[in-house]
């Protein structure tokens, strides 16, 4: 089972460097409203990255990173926008496609 585990956190880290993967796995977060989800998304992405090279880029300590990545993590606004920033990922807002009302 461990092997497995470790098989599918690998195949993740590889598939996160791809900067659409990356996007589409933070964004489900955004989407889906999963504030819960979101910190730990964030860094997923960051340890494919690497940590390290992220607090360096983005000028913040690896500490408070890890803290923001935490499950418990609440990262403000500002906080996951300079993130993203230096993982080279954007915010994008665009309406929401909903359904076209049925003319009477």
């Amino acid at each position: 089972m461990n092997k497995k585990l470790s098989s599918f956190e690998s195949d993740l880290m590889k598939k996160l460097r791809n900067p659409e993967f990356a996007s589409a796995y933070v964004m489900t977060a955004i989407v889906d409203n999963d504030m819960d989800f979101l910190p730990i998304a964030l860094g997923d992405v960051a340890k494919a990255h690497g940590i390290s090279k992220l607090a360096e880029e983005a000028g913040i300590n690896r500490r408070t990173l890890y803290k923001v990545f935490d499950k418990n993590g609440n990262p403000s606004f500002n906080l996951v926008a300079h993130i993203l920033e230096s993982l080279n990922l954007v915010i994008e807002v665009k309406p929401k496609k909903t359904k076209k009302s049925k003319a009477s």
